[in-house]
Formats: C-alpha cells, structure tokens, sequence
C-alpha cells in the first residue's frame, strides 16, 4: 500500500465577462457537459498542443491487456462521472542523466532535450443533475500534481465545447465536516507555528542572530502509542475556529517563541477519512486528503483501487452526488 493524496475542487462554468451567472451543466445551451466530457474529453487530451502548455504533454494512458491496448478511461452515466488516467510530460527542454539508485550511481541513459518524463495521475470529473457546480478529484504523489495542467486542459475543454463559456476551479470547502473532524475525529498531530520570530527569541534557538533574518518556529505535538490528545484541548481549537480566539495561552508558550497570533494546523481522522485543517483563516482547509492505495507493477496508483477510494470519500462528504 503507498500513502497518496486526493485533491478535491468544485468549478463552475459562466459566460464571459459574468462570473456570478453560473450556469446549471446539464443545460448549457442544449449541451449536457457531463456528454460532452464523455464523448470528447478524452481525444481533446490526446490531442491538445504542448505548446499551449509551456511544452508539457498530456495524455489518456493506455494498458495493454491480453496483447490490446486500452484506453484508461472510465465513465457512468446514472452517477455522471468521468474518470481515468492522464499522463503528463515535463522537462523537454532539458537534457538529464538517468541513474541506478545504487552507491555508485552508474549512469543508465540520458534524456535528451525534447523528450519528456511521463508521470501519471488518476482524475475524476462529477457534473451532478440540478446543480451549477461540479467535481473534481486529481490525484497528487508527494510534490507531484496534475493541477496546473489538468486545470488548463479542462478550462480549454470547456470555452470549446461550451458556447465559448468560461470556468472557474476553487477548493473545495467543508465547513460543517471540519467541525466535526475538530470535534469528533482522532487527531493524529498538531502542528503550532509562529510566522514571525522576533530577534531575542531566535538568537535563543539559534545562539545568533543575524540582522535583517527572519525565521518560522514549528512545534509538532504527535500523541505516540495508545495516547490520544485531550477533549480538553479540542475544545480550545474548535474556540479558535468559531470564534478566532487564540489557541496559545499561558507565559509557557510566551517563553518558547508563541503568542496568540501563531497558527494551528490539525491532521484529523473520521470515518477512515483523514482531513489536513489549517486555523490560520477562518474554515481555511487544504484540498488534499490523505488516502492509501496498492501500486501497479511500475509503482504507480492502481487506477481500479483508487478510483473506488475516491468514490468512498466523495460519499463521506454527504452531498448525494454519488
């Protein structure tokens, strides 16, 4: 099993020049996205040019069962959703030398300029009956995202296949369900940071200051073994979120570098769901969550396994959409 992250956003479509004249998607001017993205979306992405993408490629990844080659490409017409693979290629304008992971480091082969290093990345698209937004899930390993590409590739799919209409991508925000992963959930870690340090408090951490630096403190609390971390003290960050109170109190936490501009960021589960909530504004929360799925045989997300992952954690949001 490897430890991958699912990022969620909402979109919506709207004509030009009027961003707050969203438009239901399954009656865009006659035209149902949810068709459109079924039928199209896949050669649009075959197809599209790297150069209107800073030289980046993308494609819908084909596996070759039983000596054919299949497409990766998913759709359900009762659920309106669209999902798969897409590949996408970085690097062409560089030349690299490939490596064994060994001590000696032998040289394999080098990747000349303009060829690409192809990654892929699961996605999903939901364009639910009655509703003015949609869904999307992309998947993201370690510092690597989809985002940038798939972002352009489906804001351009859709001023194409829409009457010229534009979209607009946001996180997507569960107000309500932080609460409760605040309230109800295990908390795996707290994270306490002070953005700004002042110069006595760094030279204390560090013996010496240097003027004109500045420095971030961090403090992880992380309950180990049977532990847990008190009732006590998830009453304290839920105080901070409704009411944006400061978590830090006491000449302890004033001796250490903290005061009560410093930000909490909670790592919480519920439900086998993980959420990572950061109190640094008011319901501010990362798109991401965290989730586990077996590799492929080249060490990538089996499509099949994190295509059901990111269905069970749609359905945990409660929004009927799937």
């Amino acid at each position: 099993m490897e430890n991958r992250k699912l990022e969620v956003y909402t979109f919506i479509a709207h004509p030009n020049r009027k961003p707050d004249e969203n438009l239901i998607l399954e009656d865009v001017f006659g035209n149902d996205l949810y068709v459109k993205l079924k039928s199209k979306f896949a050669d649009f992405v075959d197809t599209f040019p790297p150069l209107q993408m800073d030289g980046k490629t993308a494609k819908i990844e084909k596996k070759e069962v039983e000596g054919q080659k299949r497409t990766i490409f998913k759709t359900n017409d009762s659920l309106r959703y669209i999902a798969g693979k897409i590949m996408i290629g970085d690097d062409d304008g560089k030349e690299q030398d490939v490596v064994e992971s060994n001590e000696d480091k032998t040289i394999l082969y080098t990747k000349k300029k303009g060829q690409s290093v192809e990654r892929p990345y699961y996605f999903m698209v939901i364009v639910p009956l009655g509703l003015k937004y949609g869904f999307i899930v992309l998947e993201r390993e370690g510092k690597h995202s989809a985002k940038s590409v798939f972002d352009k590739l489906f804001k351009k799919f859709i001023h194409e296949n829409l009457s010229g209409l534009k979209s607009k991508i946001n996180n997507f925000v569960e107000s309500e369900i932080i609460k409760e992963y605040l309230e109800f959930g295990k908390y795996n870690s707290i994270t306490l940071s002070q953005k700004i340090v002042s110069s006595d408090r760094a030279e204390q951490y560090l013996g010496t200051y240097i003027d004109g630096s500045k420095y971030k403190v961090e403090l992880r609390i992380i309950p180990l073994e049977n532990s847990i971390i008190p009732n006590s003290t998830k009453k304290k960050i839920l105080s901070n979120l409704e009411n944006n109170n400061g978590f830090f109190e006491g000449i302890d936490f004033e001796n250490i570098g903290f005061d009560d501009n410093a930000n909490v960021k909670v790592v919480a589960t519920k439900d086998g769901n993980t959420r990572t909530i950061d109190l640094d504004d008011t319901f501010k929360i990362r798109p991401y969550y965290i989730i586990d799925v077996p590799d492929n045989d080249k060490g990538f997300s089996e499509f099949k396994e994190i295509n059901k992952e990111a269905k069970k954690l749609l359905k945990s949001f409660d929004l009927n959409i799937l």
